[in-house]
């Protein structure tokens, strides 16, 4: 008797521990208006999806899967937050997907020690994707993401923009606490001079670092500063005055990387030159007119590291955003496909590979 009472009891304890979706709507067409209402509602592994319009910032106190309205094979400029997001120690495996985080962070201020975005000490595989993280401080030493000590943290294809001022002097990027670990990817950080750069001692940090792009204007550029550990390799450091200084550190290495013309190398033989020819549109301060593709026969096409896993056209990596293992292009894996339908023909597998249709659409929608 106890075993077929343990049945039912299970399936029970199942569907109860079953995540939820909460939608969020700033128009009032769904449950919540705001993103912090949602969060309040939500327990340790649900989704929340965010339609488009303007949120006040958050603070995510356990696992969440955030997802702004999708944008296509663009950035998440969707749903915009308009404050500062803050990821706390229990929220391991939290999410934020295609969300515009917009902040004037005050340095030296309490605002979550002077970034956008903080990731509490102690948070483990935290995710960042296709974000826009925009800071507009006039105030030097402000960033854009901060990563506690034994922090773990993937950033992929996002634009991080210091928009206010035209000269970079001062801004600072991802700031790093001692321990903590990144991996950055097919990522634009403009019109910064301090790239990733070290929060006070960081003995034990490590970051990999690839296909990213570094801009600045009137001012130089240190791609990266770190008592740690750092590899760079097919990234671009590019400025239109000041220098580029490789002096983060003795455990940073760079690995076919590309820098701009008349500046120094960054140490080792791998690397290339470039100018704004290599690029569709070069813009080292504002990213929105800017388009950072490479230019037909650009110098840096096919120029990238060899053993690099992916290369969209099958040969070499190419040097820069567009590229590498997690290929952000246009026409790629939309912010969040929903499928609606799916189909397998039943035919033999051809040298096998098999054919697969479907249809679906872009985005939280209702």
């Amino acid at each position: 008797m106890k075993k077929f009472f343990a049945i039912p009891l299970l399936l029970a304890c199942l569907c109860v521990s079953q995540a939820a979706v909460l939608k969020v709507a700033s128009n009032g067409t769904q449950a919540y208006t705001d993103i912090t209402d949602a969060i309040a509602a939500s327990s340790s592994g649900d989704t929340i999806l965010v339609m488009a319009g303007g949120y006040t910032g958050f603070t995510v106190p356990h696992r969440l899967v955030i997802i702004g309205s999708g944008t296509g094979t663009g950035i998440g400029e969707g749903s915009l937050v308009n404050g500062l997001v803050s990821v706390e120690e229990a929220a391991d495996s939290t999410e934020l997907r295609s969300l515009w985080i917009v902040a004037n962070v005050a340095s030296g201020s309490v605002d979550s020690l002077a970034t956008v975005v903080r990731i509490h000490s102690g948070a483990d595989k935290v995710f960042i994707w296709r974000c826009l993280i925009e800071n507009y401080a006039t105030a030097g030493g402000a960033g854009f993401v901060f990563l506690g000590e034994s922090t773990n943290t993937e950033i992929s294809q996002c634009v991080f923009w210091s928009s206010v001022d035209l000269d970079g002097t001062g801004q600072k990027g991802i700031l790093q606490r001692g321990m903590s670990s990144m991996t950055l990817v097919s990522t634009a950080i403009i019109n910064v001079e301090d790239p990733i750069v070290k929060y006070g001692s960081n003995a034990g940090a490590s970051a990999t670092v690839s296909h990213c792009l570094f801009t600045a204007r009137n001012s130089n550029i240190y791609p990266c500063q770190t008592d740690g550990t750092a590899i760079l390799e097919n990234c671009v450091f590019f400025i239109n005055s000041g220098a580029i200084s490789y002096t983060g550190g003795a455990g940073v290495t760079y690995s076919y990387c590309a820098y701009s013309a008349g500046e120094a190398a960054p140490p080792g033989a791998t690397h290339v030159e470039c100018d704004s020819t290599s690029f569709l549109n070069m813009n080292v301060e504002n990213f929105r007119s800017a388009d950072y593709h490479l230019a037909p026969g650009s110098v840096l096409e096919d120029a990238g590291n060899p053993g690099s896993p992916f290369d969209l056209n099958g040969s070499s990596a190419d040097i820069g955003l567009f590229g590498g293992q997690h290929p952000y292009v246009e026409d790629g894996v939309p912010d969040y496909p929903f499928a609606v339908q799916v189909e397998v023909p039943y035919s033999a597998p051809l040298n096998g590979t098999m054919r697969i249709w479907g249809r679906g659409r872009v985005g939280p929608g209702n």
